[in-house]
């Protein structure tokens, strides 16, 4: 278990400069998308206001062009590109932390092979650091969306601003659905299958090295293959048994398929590494 701990810590530490680079960036970025998103607004407001010269030319403003909501600043390239490029860095690091051992200088795939632990070790501590990285940029995201909420507040003026809490803008917005699911189990199972694809991912490459040309056919074969098994229950009871299942019970279906398909992903990957793999 030691030995398997410091492998996840090394792999993490060889991402950490771009990682908390990444980190930086969207802290940076998404407010920065908070203070113009409420700059614009105000200075529209002020510049209509100023025109008018009327006491309730302000409350006017509201009503004819409605208020700003904290919500308002998702919708920016500021706040929600940070979180796509976080996302395109996680999907190049899948490939790059296992290529870049065999390609990389002085073939390091070499030095772990000869580590004194067992390789399924390897396996499991890449796809370790890779969830471990996934769950961090989301902490992240949740500690700063209250943060950016009381700088919104208190840049925002009380007459211009809906007040909405941070709970409520996330509902309200879809794409944090798919990045914050509001239920335990819809989060249990996007990011469950977010994991199970970093699996199927990091077998298909151990099939390309162990078996080079005819690998690359095997590993298209085996994730088109997981693809077919994770919709099968879909196609089953939606399409051609329509109404037979409740909504939840299809859900936990599904969650139990993606669940073999990471158990199988493990088992196929950790014999790969272990008795096929090569350098």
């Amino acid at each position: 278990m030691k030995s398997f701990v410091k492998l996840v810590n090394f792999e993490i530490n060889r991402f950490a400069k771009i990682y908390w680079s990444l980190v930086a960036i969207t802290i940076l970025s998404q407010f920065t998308s908070v203070f113009l998103t409420v700059h614009c607004y105000i200075s529209q407001a002020n510049g209509i206001v100023y025109h008018q010269s009327l006491p309730t030319a302000q409350l006017a403003y509201v009503k004819h062009y409605g208020s700003i909501s904290f919500i308002d600043c998702f919708g920016t390239v500021w706040f929600m590109g940070p979180i796509a490029l976080c996302a395109a860095a996680m999907v190049f690091y899948i490939f790059l932390i296992w290529y870049r051992d065999w390609y990389g200088k002085h073939t390091f795939i070499y030095r772990l092979f000869m580590l004194p632990v067992e390789r399924w070790n390897l396996y499991l501590a890449k796809a370790a650091s890779i969830l471990l990285m996934v769950l961090g940029f989301i902490a992240v995201q949740i500690i700063l969306l209250p943060v950016e909420h009381f700088f919104f507040n208190a840049i925002t003026p009380r007459i211009y601003r809906m007040d909405m809490t941070v709970a409520d803008a996330v509902l309200s917005f879809p794409y944090f659905n798919l990045l914050l699911p509001g239920a335990a189990i819809d989060f249990l199972f996007h990011y469950g299958l977010g994991f199970t694809v970093v699996l199927v991912i990091f077998t298909a490459i151990l099939l390309e090295r162990s078996f080079r040309m005819k690998g690359i056919l095997l590993g298209l074969l085996y994730g088109f293959l997981s693809f077919v098994l994770f919709w099968t229950p879909d196609f089953l009871f939606e399409v051609l048994l329509p109404g037979v299942l409740h909504q939840q019970e299809l859900l936990w279906i599904e969650v139990a398929t993606t669940a073999i398909i990471a158990g199988y992903s493990i088992l196929l990957g950790g014999y790969l590494i272990k008795y096929k793999a090569t350098v």
